[in-house]
């Protein structure tokens, strides 16, 4: 049964090819072609015309537009001005921040910071260096740059350790303390009114 459908297939792509030809089309590896179909193709085209038509179209459009509608040259960003805004503001020491610690939609805790909110995976060095390969032949100190071939790896930590500290925070508090969270959390300059008080869970053993 399998091989009388093979058969049969066979002789469908040959017929499709011989017709193909005889209308003009092409062959089967040559440029696709469509011809009439009863009122559904006007003429014969080549796939993809519309497409490319549209393609074009959309294209001379779009320059349409942006000639009459050129785009405007600001003198000044107040993106830009918020961003140093912020960065200013945040880099102050002397600056108080009101931090509130979410879980589950609850405030946990509330803390009075000294100073930023900052990452815990915020580093003072690279977090990769470049060390050259071991396939490197020769005396190194001989050998010129461009003739050794460098891998970026991992770099360690100012203590000697390797990986991430995690996603979080920490922050010093008005008294000294340090505090790391895991979390959600708010940071405000001033204090915010909450509906209720803070509660902080603790497990004691």
């Amino acid at each position: 049964m399998v091989n009388k459908i093979f058969v049969m297939f066979s002789l469908l792509l040959c017929m499709g090819l011989v017709s193909s030809s005889a209308a003009g089309c092409g062959g089967f590896f040559e440029r696709p072609c469509v011809d009439k179909l009863d009122g559904l193709v006007t003429e014969t085209v080549n796939p993809g015309t519309s497409y490319f038509a549209e393609m074009l179209f959309t294209e001379s459009n779009q320059q349409r537009l942006i000639a009459a509608s050129t785009m405007p040259k600001p003198t000044s960003s107040l993106e830009r001005q918020n961003l140093i805004r912020r960065y200013e503001f945040l880099n102050d020491q002397n600056k108080q921040f009101y931090v509130y610690l979410v879980s589950y939609g609850k405030v946990m805790a509330f803390y009075t910071a000294q100073g930023k909110i900052s990452s815990t995976n915020s580093r003072l060095t690279q977090e990769e260096q470049i060390v050259p390969t071991r396939n490197m032949k020769g005396d190194y100190n001989s050998r010129s740059y461009n003739d050794v071939d460098y891998i970026a790896v991992g770099s360690p930590q100012l203590d000697g350790s390797y990986g991430t500290n995690g996603d979080g925070i920490f922050f010093f508090t008005t008294e000294g303390a340090y505090v790391e969270w895991n979390g959600e959390y708010m940071v405000s300059d001033f204090p915010l009114k909450l509906s209720t008080p803070p509660t902080l869970v603790q497990t004691l053993e």
